[in-house]
């Protein structure tokens, strides 16, 4: 099957490099809970009655695979179709420094503005690329924001590697969000023939995957905000360059809620629960989470939890998939 936009590409080609990203992360995983902790860069597992001490900063494998399923579409495609991808560089680049706001953050702790700044700074060329695509669209509204969107575009890739990192805390929680997202709008670009985002998706998705088997609970290694603020990013990348970002925005409507709930609170609060000694979780206080709410609601533990949270996503995401299929946006 061949998808046909501005670019062509066979989606076999799109496959090998979802496979190349899986197994690149799914081997590097195993490497780097070792040597993270040889240098003792871990995180406590505070859903634990034991708080258990484990790896973190596992969104460096991750990473890595993603760039290795990029690098493979490339090479293959070269050989197959001779077809440049000028847009991979500026979308690269920023979810690369996305990361790289991730690493900082996981090794040296950054204030928040920081974390806003970095992500910021790399995704300027990201809204050179779409400097063109100038409208948004929801149902009957269109908006024509003309040159800002040189600067609306970067800040969408801001605010969603942020955004990324608000519902995270629970083992497999923000990896397994990650991966719900990227096959609605895998579907989405498939239905509208966007070879762009497929591009970025298709290796993100292989190494999510990967990464979740390790990351699921019980958690081996934690993803840190190096992959929570990675994924944000790449996801907006990928709604940005496919123009199709108010689904993207809408993609993030459980983490836009956190972020309130948390502002509400000065984002004072954690996501944690208190567990005894089978495992259910409680919370005392204002909730200032998603989380909070819930465990505030009934007892649960934290897959039941986390599984919840998912649910909430894929019932959303299907309501998108819906209205993109019909439609209104």
């Amino acid at each position: 099957m061949r998808i046909m936009d501005d670019y062509a590409v066979d989606i076999a080609t799109l496959v090998v490099s979802l496979i190349v990203s899986l197994l690149t992360t799914f081997i590097t995983v195993p490497w780097l809970i070792k040597q993270l902790g040889k240098r003792n860069i871990m995180g406590i597992d505070h859903n634990k009655p034991d708080k258990t001490k484990i790896p973190e900063m596992g969104g460096l494998a991750v990473l890595i695979g993603f760039v290795a399923g990029v690098s493979t579409f490339l090479v293959v495609n070269k050989i197959l179709n001779d077809v440049e991808y000028e847009f991979l560089a500026a979308t690269v680049l920023a979810v690369v420094g996305a990361a790289l706001a991730g690493i900082m953050d996981d090794l040296f702790g950054l204030r928040q503005r920081i974390k806003a700044v970095i992500p910021f700074l790399f995704a300027i060329p990201v809204g050179v690329y779409v400097a063109d695509k100038t409208t948004l669209n929801f149902v009957v509204i269109t908006i024509d924001f003309g040159i800002l969107m040189m600067l609306i575009a970067p800040f969408g890739v801001t605010c969603a590697a942020n955004a990324g990192n608000m519902l995270e805390g629970f083992n497999g929680l923000g990896t397994g969000l990650g991966i719900i997202i990227s096959i609605t709008l895998i579907a989405i670009s498939l239905k509208d023939g966007v070879t762009e985002s497929l591009i970025l998706l298709f290796p993100l998705l292989g190494a999510l995957i990967a990464f979740l088997w390790f990351n699921r609970y019980p958690a081996r290694i934690f993803p840190g905000d190096t992959l929570m603020l990675f994924v944000g990013a790449t996801i907006a990348c990928a709604a940005i360059v496919g123009d199709f970002k108010t689904i993207g925005a809408l993609l993030f409507i459980p983490m836009i809620m956190e972020f309130f709930l948390k502002l509400g609170g000065k984002f004072k609060g954690e996501n944690y629960g208190t567990p005894d000694k089978e495992g259910y979780l409680s919370y005392e206080g204002d909730i200032e989470s998603l989380t909070h709410y819930f465990m505030k609601k009934r007892k649960l533990k934290e897959p039941q939890l986390v599984m919840i949270l998912w649910g909430i996503e894929g019932i959303l995401c299907a309501i998108i998939l819906v209205g993109a299929f019909v439609g209104l946006f």
